[in-house]
C-alpha cells in the first residue's frame, strides 16, 4: 500500500468522529479560547522554513488524527513548516476531541457568527505562530478539513493580508460580511465528495461562487465515489494545486 493511502485510512478510524453532530439544545455562548492541547510540526525539508502550512481538523478530532495527512503532504512543501492544530476548544458533544465552533444549537442563521467567532481565534494563533518564525503575516497556506474547512474559507476572505492559499476539504462558506477590503484574489481549491451526506457537495459548488464573487480564484473538485472524508485522490488534487500555487525559492 502506498505510504499515502495508509496515512489516509489511519485518519478514517482516528478521525472518526469527524462528522458527528452533538445532541440539539439551546443556543450557547462562544466559549473563551484556551490553549490548543496540542500543536504537531513537520520542519521543512530544505532547512528553512519560507512560509507555513496550518491543518484544521474536523470536529470531534484532533491535531494526532489529521497527522497522517500533513505527513502525506509535506513532501510536497519542502520550504514550509506544516503544523497540525489542535481545535482551540474541548469538543462539547463527546469526552475527547476537539473543535473550533460549538454544535449544540446551531442554527443556519447563526452559524456565520459562530464561524466568525472561531476565524477570529484561528487568525490570532496564526499571528503568533508566524512571528515565533519571523515569517511575514502574509506567508501562511491554510488546509483544513469538515469544520476546519469552513474555518479556513472564513480565513481566506477574513484574514489581512490574505493567506497564499487555501484549501477546503468537504466544507461549506458561512459568511454574514464583505471580504476584506470587499475583494480578495487568494487562490481556493475546494474539493468535496460527491457522496457526502454530512455536508453535502452542494454546499461547495455554492461556496465556489460565493468566493469567485468575492475575486477568490477557485478551483473546485468533486470526486464521484468519495464520502465525507480524505482518500488518495484528495491528496493528489491537494499535491498539484500546491505546486502550482505556491513560490519555490
Amino acid at each position: 500500500m502506498r505510504p499515502d493511502l495508509a496515512a489516509c485510512l489511519m485518519f478514517a478510524l482516528l478521525g472518526a468522529g469527524c462528522g458527528r453532530t452533538p445532541p440539539s439544545s439551546t443556543e450557547k455562548t462562544p466559549m473563551a479560547p484556551k490553549p490548543p492541547a496540542r500543536v504537531l510540526t513537520l520542519p521543512p525539508a530544505s532547512g528553512r522554513a519560507e512560509y507555513l502550512v496550518v491543518l484544521l481538523h474536523g470536529v470531534g478530532a484532533s491535531a494526532e488524527s489529521f497527522f497522517p495527512i500533513a505527513r502525506a503532504l509535506a513532501p510536497d512543501v519542502p520550504h514550509a513548516e506544516v503544523v497540525v492544530l489542535d481545535g482551540l476548544h474541548p469538543f462539547d458533544g463527546a469526552t475527547s476531541g476537539r473543535q473550533w465552533f460549538s454544535l449544540q444549537g446551531i442554527t443556519e442563521p447563526g452559524r456565520p457568527a459562530r464561524v466568525r467567532q472561531a476565524g477570529t481565534e484561528v487568525s490570532a494563533w496564526i499571528d503568533g505562530a508566524l512571528a515565533e518564525r519571523d515569517l511575514g503575516p502574509e506567508r501562511l497556506v491554510v488546509v483544513g478539513f469538515s469544520q476546519g474547512a469552513i474555518v479556513a474559507q472564513w480565513l481566506a476572505l477574513h484574514r489581512e493580508p490574505e493567506p497564499m492559499a487555501v484549501v477546503s476539504l468537504s466544507g461549506r462558506l458561512a459568511e454574514d460580511g464583505p471580504a476584506v477590503a470587499d475583494t480578495t484574489s487568494v487562490p481556493v481549491l475546494l474539493v468535496h465528495g460527491a457522496r457526502d451526506a454530512v455536508i453535502p457537495a452542494r454546499l461547495s459548488e455554492k461556496a465556489a461562487r460565493g468566493l469567485e464573487a468575492r475575486g477568490a480564484r477557485v478551483r473546485l473538485r468533486v470526486l464521484p465515489t468519495l464520502a465525507h472524508g480524505v482518500d488518495g485522490e484528495v491528496l493528489e488534487e491537494v499535491r498539484g494545486f500546491l505546486r502550482d500555487v505556491l513560490p519555490h525559492p
